[in-house]
């Protein structure tokens, strides 16, 4: 998400590294789904420097409606290494990344962040990255667009690619968007601090207020339970669950504070 205090520290951001991240999945829920590709990218210095990409194998069979939209099957996966290990490859080529940027950032993250914790891989090279989210920046950039899906950016911004529901691919695609993003950014730097300073009562939800403080939602809940975090009003999702509305200015001030991006 584009915070102010990103936008106060743009020059120097511009310089930073981010880790534009896209996964391929069994389904859409951690809890009971299972990753099966992952990819990053590297851009520093609004230039794209570096690449990953791994096969996972998974403990279930790829399922069908997943081989028809990315391409998988279950012979590309058998062979490839578990989870364990690529984790550990990948936590060892993020290092020294400043963002975590993805297209819808929460959902590459929460399960990478799942796995982290099950596997008890080491949290800290993804805890020290600062949250990216290309579908939120372009929102904001370009609210005349009628869809943000990877997909239909691909296509308005004339972006070459090979293959879609790929992770090296889309993880490519969305470094270029990333790109795009930055360069507005730069030329709309005070437009869009007077945008944000104009939204500061805006309410956001937990989902997004967990993304605008680089964090999984558990650890949100905990700065709520100890009173560090204020929620502003509860709503019942369309689950039946219980969520939280936080004030923006109150995650900005708990931005400003020692250890929080």
């Amino acid at each position: 998400m584009l915070t102010k205090n990103f936008l106060l520290n743009l020059e120097e951001n511009l310089t930073k590294t981010f880790c534009v991240t896209d996964i391929e999945t069994t389904g859409q829920k951690p809890e009971d789904s299972e990753i099966i590709e992952i990819a990053s990218v590297k851009v520093h210095n609004c230039k794209i420097t570096d690449e990953y990409c791994s096969y996972v194998k998974p403990n279930n069979l790829v399922p069908s409606f997943i081989t028809d939209m990315t391409g998988i099957k279950n012979e590309d996966v058998e062979n490839a290494p578990g989870i364990n290990s690529v984790l550990t490859e990948w936590v060892d080529f993020i290092k020294g990344s400043d963002f975590f940027c993805a297209h819808n950032v929460m959902f590459d993250y929460d399960f990478i962040y799942k796995y982290l914790k099950t596997l008890n891989l080491p949290m800290a090279g993804l805890d020290s990255l600062t949250f990216f989210c290309t579908v939120k920046t372009t929102r904001i950039l370009f609210p005349d667009l009628k869809s943000r899906k990877l997909g239909d950016l691909i296509t308005h911004f004339n972006i070459q690619t090979e293959k879609r529901h790929r992770a090296l691919e889309d993880a490519k695609a969305t470094a270029k968007i990333l790109l795009i993003c930055l360069e507005e950014i730069k030329k709309r730097k005070q437009e869009l601090l007077d945008y944000i300073e104009s939204a500061q009562t805006d309410k956001l939800k937990s989902f997004e207020a967990a993304e605008y403080l680089s964090m999984p939602k558990d650890r949100l809940y905990e700065l709520v339970n100890s009173g560090t975090l204020k929620v502003s009003e509860t709503y019942k999702t369309k689950n039946g669950y219980e969520g939280y509305l936080f004030l923006r200015k109150d995650l900005e001030n708990l931005l400003t504070k020692q250890n929080y991006k």
